[in-house]
């Protein structure tokens, strides 16, 4: 399944502010998470790359950096799922 847009979209859409923490709504296996700012960046940078085609320099640079963070790894790879939206055929 192809979503109407890619993973940049999808953050803006599913990862609302709350107190400071953000609810993020994994787009494979539809739970939801609660992450703080710096993990929420990181999962924006991840989109920006997956958009950019460079998906996998990103997560080259993040273990050559010491590795994911707890968690994000799994999250990251779920919007990996969603392509660049639109420009992939998206439905």
């Amino acid at each position: 399944m192809r979503f109407r847009y890619g993973p940049r979209a999808w953050m803006d859409a599913h990862c609302p502010s709350l107190d400071g923490q953000f609810l993020f709504l994994d787009p494979v296996w539809w739970d939801t998470h609660l992450l703080s700012e710096g993990a929420v960046q990181v999962l924006r940078e991840a989109a920006s790359a997956i958009e950019a085609s460079r998906f996998d320099e990103f997560v080259r640079e993040i273990h050559a950096a010491g590795g994911w963070p707890p968690g994000l790894e799994h999250l990251a790879h779920s919007l990996a799922g969603l392509g660049r939206g639109r420009d992939e055929g998206a439905v």
